[in-house]
């Protein structure tokens, strides 16, 4: 989709005031989903975009970036990512179609006449005669559970979620509905978490004159030093920065300054508004342009708008990934 789709399909409401989504905003929501959508093996993507103003220019990246991640999503056998995860690591399922929910410590993988089981020690159940007992799980049942490494979502959380995905259904063709609940963030955001959150106070969207969503909401947001459920990954820059996530988006120049911290594989976008587009970061994006490959290959050119909205600079390099 190009930025004049989200313009037509997409209005913002704001206190009293409702409009269709302007040009900036989206640029922005096609730029996000850009940066997300080209992982390319061996190389990562590092995006400078400078604005007149940063606010709330990551919440319309963010959307951007959840769109794309949903475009994606591929349901994958989740067995063998189960049977590698370390021994003591907390975990939380469900039997499929009920609705107790358990919470337990993984013991190890075993074998037994040939085959393969994990072993769980539950940890917290609605019985408490469960708590402490041992459950094998064999790899021929393991569909009849749902096995989560993030906690499972509130009953009010739920309902949101929902929400969430009537809305974004409509402008991604053939949505998994697992998607939103699946684990796994598309990207995280350091940002000032306050200044963000505060930014979206009023602020809610609509698609296709649906029931309009908080901004907020919409995002599928969490913070990275929780375990909750959560689409899209938030802290602040001398927060938890730790996570493989398939983007970053690096929001003002204090997140900026901790770039070197963000894991080796992911896709960078730097948010910056042009009074903070200063000497020591114009170097810092001479030095990527030194190392970048002389031109993108035919799949990073593909739907990329002729123009942008005006006064959004945008410079996109592909360098090795070290």
């Amino acid at each position: 989709m190009l930025p004049s789709d989200f313009s037509r399909r997409i209005s913002v409401t704001d206190g009293p005031i409702r409009v269709s989504l302007p040009d900036w905003a989206s640029a922005l929501v096609w730029l996000g989903g850009w940066c997300r959508t080209n992982t390319v093996a061996a190389k990562r993507l590092i995006v400078f975009v400078v604005l007149p103003t940063r606010e709330l220019a990551a919440a319309f990246l963010g959307l951007g970036c959840l769109l794309a991640g949903a475009r994606k999503y591929e349901d994958a056998l989740s067995w063998p990512k189960f049977k590698a995860l370390e021994a003591g690591r907390p975990v939380y399922w469900s039997p499929r179609g009920g609705t107790s929910c358990y919470q337990g410590k993984l013991l190890g993988a075993e074998e037994r006449a040939d085959a393969e089981f994990m072993s769980v020690e539950i940890t917290k159940a609605q019985r408490r005669a469960e708590v402490g007992t041992r459950l094998m799980i064999n790899r021929k049942y393991f569909d009849d559970y749902r096995f989560t490494e993030e906690k499972p979502p509130t009953k009010p959380r739920v309902i949101s979620l929902n929400s969430v995905g009537r809305s974004l259904v409509c402008l991604v063709k053939d949505l998994n509905p697992k998607w939103i609940w699946t684990d796994g963030a598309e990207a995280l955001l350091v940002t000032g978490v306050a200044g963000f959150e505060a930014s979206m106070a009023n602020l809610t969207i609509s698609v296709d004159d649906q029931d309009p969503i908080a901004m907020f909401d919409i995002l599928c947001s969490g913070r990275n030093n929780s375990q909750s459920h959560a689409k899209l990954r938030i802290d602040h820059p001398r927060g938890t920065l730790t996570g493989k996530f398939p983007l970053v988006i690096l929001d003002g120049p204090s997140a900026f300054a901790i770039h070197e911290h963000i894991d080796a594989t992911s896709n960078i976008l730097v948010v910056l508004d042009r009074s903070e587009y200063r000497e020591e970061i114009h170097n810092a994006a001479l030095g990527v342009r030194s190392v970048s490959t002389s031109d993108f290959d035919a799949t990073l050119k593909s739907g990329i708008p002729t123009t942008f909205a005006p006064s959004i600079e945008v410079a996109a390099y592909l360098i090795d990934d070290k």
